[in-house]
């Protein structure tokens, strides 16, 4: 009864509960079809055992931190709070400040905070008056309805490569920003000046840049003067309402790719997190099941929300059918399953590929990239290009105790140019104090001038993993491989006949794209800016051929250190717009002051993919827009055909 005594007292001095009713007063009537997740965003009375409210005194808005998890946010803009011995206001929540609700409206609440331990019954009265709990505007009106055409085929969008989970990823304090967090969008958006020390700061800005020491606002919520921005790779982009907006355009399967790259990870001075592949794997595959659930909260239950992780092919159908998103978990790595190598000699064995796959498979991951940055126990990289590249080659070198084997192109495949003469300036003096340390001293190598390929192909061990990957279903993704890998792989995958191969972003060759829609595979292009997406679409067209199943797609990349679309002028995209199904109407999407235009922010945030998709349709007409609703339907009948196989 301690407990409840305080507790009662904190809420008549906050504003919650009135003093001195005693049994005669009147009981407010529970609301038998309240549940513990439906209190969500509603203003709310606490009616606790010490009395009824007093409307004058409160209220409090539920604001959602997981499932059955709540800050009550008062009409102060303060959060009730438990700690160092009392329960009173405070200006900033903490784990002291959430509050669990058990029960229901018909069978009666509890109210639990953590640092008691205790509980007390409750009940929740709506009021008005509350202050709003801060958030970002989707911009949007109107809910999507099921998604199935005539012919029962999913009519959808697909974007078959983006990084949700990159906020845990180098470390975890390196990416500002995350799509959620359970304090509230001024937390998940923050300012970024703590991700900016140290090496982190260095590569950041060199990076987003392109020069190691840069004057910016690194103001988040609710200013954003500075980010975010197209060219802005380091910041987030795919704060969760973004995602919602980009759903309620059409978007009905996404490829959350689980991303990491342990060199560069090491260059960094501050982690929270260790620089471990895949440690980050299960980290960041645990934190989209969180997102999954914090969205769910928003929504009203569990089930309830837009967003859905699946690992079949028979349950992506049925949540993209009934108008959701169905959220696939991928996999792209610079050390794979621990199969990296050293000096040539590989860091696993077949032993090590069989026990991975399993754990995999465990943790929902449905498709992976067996090559991503640097060389590995399977094959060569495709290697980035020019100063990225030289940077990336650092991390190769310490990863793999070389530098990339580079020669002259024999095919028609390229792989990226790489630098022939020295780099001059200031950048030449940050890329030698950033990788001096790292490399011992060894120099940064240039290469002859001329086409340029990584010569290391398919390992032994790598044969072994695409059969293995055939065996049990993995889809696999071609891109980053070298053109000397790409080729072997392709001709494993011909050779058994096997449809799951993936380009997911454009990091293949024009020859491997031809062999991947060959092969009944899908290939989607890094987006982009809609002129430059709508072009590829006409090459994509051509490279399949006639007949077939055509369907298209696009991979942001957001989040994934990738630049994107940059504004595409004014006039093309005419505000407010329609969805192509005609159930929603967009005007710009908002975070706290910043609004959003295409025509002068470009593809700043995950949310302007509805805006980029009105100017895909602006710029490439009907046809187009036929062909990327059905790309959602094209890439699940091919995960249909290798889980059927």
């Amino acid at each position: 009864m301690k407990y409840l005594s305080a507790l009662t007292a904190t809420l008549i001095a906050t504003g919650l509960a009135g003093p001195g009713a005693g049994p005669a007063a009147a009981d407010p009537t529970p609301d038998p079809g309240q549940t513990r997740y439906s209190l969500v965003n509603g203003c709310y009375r606490i009616d606790t055992p010490g009395g009824p409210l007093v409307p004058a005194a409160g209220p409090y808005r539920m604001h959602a931190t997981a499932l059955g998890e709540y800050l009550l946010y008062g009409r102060t803009r303060e959060v009730l709070d438990a700690s160092a011995g009392s329960i009173h206001p405070a200006k900033n929540p903490s784990a002291n400040a959430v509050w669990t609700v058990n029960g229901s409206g018909a069978s009666g609440f509890t109210l639990a905070n953590g640092a008691t331990k205790t509980a007390t019954p409750a009940t929740f009265i709506p009021d008005t008056g509350c202050a709003d709990f801060p958030e970002a505007q989707v911009g949007a009106t109107g809910t999507p309805g099921p998604s199935v055409g005539a012919d029962g085929s999913i009519v959808g969008t697909i974007d078959a490569h983006v990084h949700i989970s990159a906020y845990e990823f180098m470390g975890g304090d390196f990416h500002c920003g995350r799509p959620w967090h359970p304090y509230g969008v001024t937390y998940a958006l923050p300012d970024c000046a703590a991700y900016r020390t140290g090496t982190n700061g260095l590569i950041a800005n060199f990076l987003d840049y392109g020069e190691p020491a840069h004057a910016s606002d690194t103001a988040g919520w609710p200013g954003f003067r500075d980010w975010p921005k197209p060219s802005m790779v380091t910041t987030e982009g795919t704060y969760w309402t973004g995602i919602e907006r980009a759903w309620k355009a059409g978007l009905r399967v996404m490829t959350v790719d689980l991303v990491d790259n342990e060199s560069l990870c090491a260059m960094l001075t501050d982690r929270r997190n260790p620089c471990d592949d895949m440690a980050s794997v299960r980290t960041q595959a645990a934190g989209m099941r969180a997102l999954q659930d914090y969205i769910d909260a928003q929504a009203g239950g569990p089930g309830q929300g837009f967003f859905r992780i699946v690992t079949e092919p028979a349950e992506a159908r049925r949540v993209a059918a009934s108008g959701k998103l169905a959220v696939i978990l991928g996999m792209e790595l610079s050390d794979p399953m621990g199969c990296g190598v050293f000096l040539g000699r590989p860091k696993c064995g077949t032993a090590d590929i069989d026990r991975w796959l399993v754990e995999l498979r465990a943790l929902g991951v449905s498709s992976f990239f067996p090559i991503h940055k640097f060389d590995d126990a399977f094959g060569g990289t495709k290697m980035d290009h020019d100063l990225t590249g030289l940077l990336v080659n650092a991390g190769n070198f310490v990863q793999t105790g070389t530098f990339w084997n580079v020669q002259p192109c024999t095919g028609s495949g390229r792989d990226s140019t790489q630098p022939s003469v020295p780099i001059a300036g200031d950048i030449n003096q940050f890329l030698g104090n950033l990788t001096g340390p790292l490399l011992g001293g060894v120099p940064l190598p240039l290469y002859p001038a001329g086409t340029h390929c990584n010569a290391r192909g398919l390992t032994d061990l790598g044969r072994y993993l695409i059969n293995k990957m055939i065996d049990q279903g993995f889809l696999i993704e071609v891109d980053h491989m070298s053109e000397a890998t790409a080729e072997d792989v392709m001709s494993i995958i011909e050779q058994r006949r096997y449809p799951g191969v993936l380009s997911s972003h454009g990091w293949d060759s024009e020859r491997t794209t031809q062999r991947v829609y060959a092969a009944g595979g899908f290939a989607t292009p890094y987006a982009g800016a809609p002129k430059e997406f709508v072009d590829s679409w006409r090459k994509a067209r051509a490279l399949h051929g006639p007949g077939g199943d055509f369907g298209y797609g696009f991979g942001s990349d957001m989040n994934g250190l990738a630049g994107q679309g940059a504004p595409v002028g004014p006039g093309v995209v005419r505000y407010p717009f329609t969805s192509y199904d005609g159930t929603v109407t967009f005007d710009r999407e908002r975070w706290g002051d910043r609004t959003f235009d295409i025509g002068a922010d470009g593809t700043a945030t995950y949310g302007t993919y509805a805006d980029w998709l009105e100017a895909v349709r602006v710029l490439g007409g009907p046809e187009i827009m036929t062909d990327v609703f059905h790309g959602a339907e094209v890439y699940l009948r091919l995960w249909d055909r290798v889980r059927n196989r």
